[in-house]
């Protein structure tokens, strides 16, 4: 049977018991039952089995009742008409009480199996009421049966308080009618047998209401007991398992803990304390006295020429704080110990024994790795007092290491400047300290300076742990370097500086000898018409003198074959000095136009095409001696405003590049080839192309380098191509590219704006083309 354990707290509804009255009395009402719906509940669930059994063995006696029954009625009224009826109804009944054990075999709760048990006790009535209608009997075996009937459906199987009051009443009043209609009974039979069946129905009525009060009694009883084995149990079980882990908790721990009572005997002293102390297990079991350890750890030496009273007074430092810990090499296994010793309230005394050979080999190991970094290594707690520093860091305030140690950063600061370590003037007016302010950076370096005139590189960070860490290092050299650097950097400067002067000036030069060598040009070619034309009006003159000799002289005849001779040869002389002319003149004009523009950088309408030729006609002298030429290739009526100067001097020193350096030892003419044309509506292409013997691989990433030539010592500057590089990227505002190989000539490209790059405003800005 299983117990259900009570709640710890009652319902609030009920009424607790007096004071010396049934504990148990408050848990139940007035109908018997558990104010508690879930006491109820769990009382229900422990009789479910008790009374499914009880409901089951009924079922099987009134089952065998009824099969002796029919066999009674066979035997005694076999063959008669009433024994038919009397059969049927048996056989009813035995049908019933095969539903009725099914039923209660298939409950599974306490209120199905009343409902299937009441059910049962009613057919049961109903099966005697019919028996005894159609079967009339004598008075005293159905009122032994009803007075039994009725009791046991009080007693033998406890159902609910109203179905058996309505089944045991109901029974009882059946059979009070059939005995008064029935059986003929007289009225004081009749009133004999009431008052027999009212006794009967309070009786079992307050016997059920007792019999199940002692029932929920006894289970309360088993549930309280129940619970209070329980508890103990846990208490007892918790109290073990407290002891298991304080045990286990002691034997876990990475130090040795040993616990003496208020009288100083052992109470008791983990694996660990045993171990570190090389003692023998027996000798630290509970009770040893303290006295009886330290005279055997002072016989044995573990310590040295340490006895008994060294012992105790080492402790009584420990046990009043004047030391926290006390560290001793235990000879026996060679650690280095840590002692620590507590008080506790009671008086009890806990030692405990740390094994710090590993924390002593890291700290030496520490200093020596401080004393390595470096010129000064510190680190400062979050309180920026010293914790660890290395002996040049503490030497430049002229103290030790451990001096320096646990002094706060602004008490160093105060020492070096007493010891005239830094300069008091450098000292920011009102300021107490220059640690770093760890809530705004986590890190900084800076440079620190000495009146001794050295130089120290200071590197402060915040560790995880709020710590900071300081590395300083001597960078007085490092400083003298940097000042001969700063000195080295001027002094190139200025040589940089003396040298783009004298770039500039030789690029000027260079412009001004190309203005002068094309001046020359120039003059050797006008003279030439110039002299023609004097020889034509020359010619004309004596033909004129001629013509007037013979009109002054009368005897020389002016015959008409003279005079168109004469009239020939005038109109010849006449074309030829025309012609001449008018060439010196075009000659003129194109000196004059290139030499201003190249002499001037003002920007300026002009037509590309015709301009291109005239900057050929200026190069005419160079091209005739030689067998190449030069076509253009551009849109008519494209004009641009932009620097014609620097446009002439591009094209000038392009074309010459290409004679002087594309047909090098080639007697085979060549073509030079001038395109422009416009690719975007704010954008012009120059492209100048030969058909030379290209430029090698090696030497055309230097093309435009200053001063680089391949002509050295045969008249090459080495500034053509830089002069065009420089025009393009800052007269233009545009760019250019090469493109060569060797034996398939080159190809010049330049990507320039239509618009001037001047903040002067032009006339027009735009590009016309046909």
């Amino acid at each position: 049977m299983s117990v259900t354990a009570l709640p710890s707290t009652p319902d609030p509804s009920a009424a607790g018991p007096a004071p010396g009255a049934d504990p148990a009395a408050g848990y139940f009402s007035h109908s018997g039952e558990f104010r508690d719906a879930v006491l109820e509940t769990a009382f229900r669930a422990t009789i479910l089995d008790e009374i499914r059994d009880m409901a089951r063995i009924s079922g099987y006696v009134i089952t065998i009742l009824f099969m002796l029954s029919l066999a009674r009625d066979y035997w005694l009224l076999a063959g008669e008409a009433a024994f038919y009826s009397v059969a049927a109804l048996r056989l009813f009944g035995l049908g019933v009480s095969g539903i009725y054990l099914f039923a209660v075999q298939r409950a599974e709760t306490t209120t199905r199996l009343f409902a299937v048990i009441t059910f049962g006790e009613f057919m049961l009535s109903l099966q005697f009421l019919l028996q005894w209608l159609i079967a009339p009997q004598g008075l005293v075996l159905p009122a032994v049966v009803t007075l039994a009937a009725v009791y046991g459906y009080y007693l033998v199987i406890s159902t609910g308080g109203l179905a058996a009051v309505f089944n045991a009443g109901g029974l009882s009043i059946a059979y009070l009618f059939c005995a008064a209609y029935s059986f003929e009974q007289s009225l004081d039979e009749i009133y004999i047998l009431g008052l027999l069946l009212l006794a009967v129905n309070l009786l079992g009525f307050f016997g059920m209401r007792k019999a199940r009060e002692m029932r929920r009694r006894n289970f309360l009883a088993q549930s309280m007991a129940a619970r209070a084995h329980a508890e103990r149990d846990a208490a007892r079980a918790e109290t073990l398992r407290r002891e298991a882990y304080q045990a286990w908790a002691l034997d876990a721990l990475p130090m040795g803990v040993a616990l003496f009572d208020p009288h100083g005997h052992l109470h008791t002293a983990n694996r660990r304390a045993i171990e570190l102390m090389a003692v023998n297990p027996k000798l630290a079991e509970p009770g040893t006295s303290l006295d009886s350890l330290l005279r055997r750890l002072a016989a044995r030496g573990d310590f040295g020429q340490h006895g008994v009273d060294d012992f105790r007074q080492h402790m009584d430092r420990l046990a009043s704080g004047e030391v926290n810990v006390l560290s001793a090499r235990h000879k026996p296994t060679g650690r280095i110990l840590d002692f620590t010793l507590g008080r506790l309230p009671d008086g009890s005394l806990a030692l405990t024994i740390a094994d710090a050979t590993e924390r002593v080999a890291a700290e030496r190991r520490l200093r020596h790795a401080v004393e390595a970094a470096g010129d000064g290594f510190a680190i400062y707690d979050a309180q920026d007092r010293l914790v660890i520093c290395s002996s040049r860091y503490a030497g430049l305030y002229g103290l030790t290491a451990e001096d320096a140690q646990g002094k706060h950063f602004d008490e160093l600061l105060a020492v070096g400047y007493e010891r005239g370590v830094f300069d008091p003037a450098e000292r920011q007016p009102g300021a107490q300290s220059h640690m770093l302010d760890r809530s705004e950076m986590q890190e900084r370096s800076l440079d620190v300076r000495t009146l001794q005139g050295e130089w120290y590189l200071v590197q402060e960070r915040v560790t995880a742990g709020g710590d900071l860490v300081v590395l300083r290092s001597n960078i007085t050299e490092r400083h003298h370097i940097e000042d001969e650097l700063r000195r080295a950097k001027t002094e190139a400067e200025r040589m940089l500086a003396d040298l783009r002067q004298a770039q500039s000036n030789l690029i000027l030069a260079e412009k001004m000898a190309s203005l002068g060598s094309l001046v020359a040009n120039m003059s050797h070619e006008i003279s030439t018409p110039l002299g023609i034309g004097v020889t034509a009006a020359s010619h004309l003159g004596e033909e004129l003198n001629q013509l007037g000799e013979i009109l002054r002289d009368d005897q020389k005849p002016l015959d008409r074959a003279w005079l168109e001779d004469f009239q020939s040869a005038a109109a010849e002389a006449a074309r030829i000095l025309q012609s001449n002319l008018a060439r010196a003149a075009r000659l003129m004009r194109a000196l004059k136009q290139v030499s201003a523009d190249q002499a001037s950088d003002e920007p300026r309408l002009f037509e590309v095409g015709p301009y291109l030729h005239e900057v050929l006609v200026s190069l005419a002298p160079a091209l005739r001696r030689t067998p190449h030429r030069v076509e253009i290739d551009c849109p008519e009526g494209l004009s641009i405003e932009h620097r014609p100067g620097a446009f002439s001097q591009i094209v000038t020193n392009l074309v010459m590049n290409a004679l002087q350096h594309g047909y090098t030892d080639r007697d085979k003419p060549g073509l030079i080839r001038v395109r422009v044309a416009p690719i975007r509506a704010d954008r012009m292409e120059l492209e100048v192309s030969d058909d030379g013997r290209g430029i090698p691989e090696a030497v055309r990433p230097r093309v435009f380098d200053p001063f680089f030539t391949t002509k050295r010592g045969t008249g090459g500057t080495g500034l053509g191509l830089h002069i065009v590089y420089t025009l393009v990227t800052q007269s233009l505002g545009g760019s250019i590219s090469v493109q060569s190989r060797p034996g398939n000539g080159s190809v010049f490209s330049i990507l320039f704006p239509v618009r001037a790059p001047d903040d002067r405003p032009l006339k027009d800005k735009t590009v016309r083309a046909a």
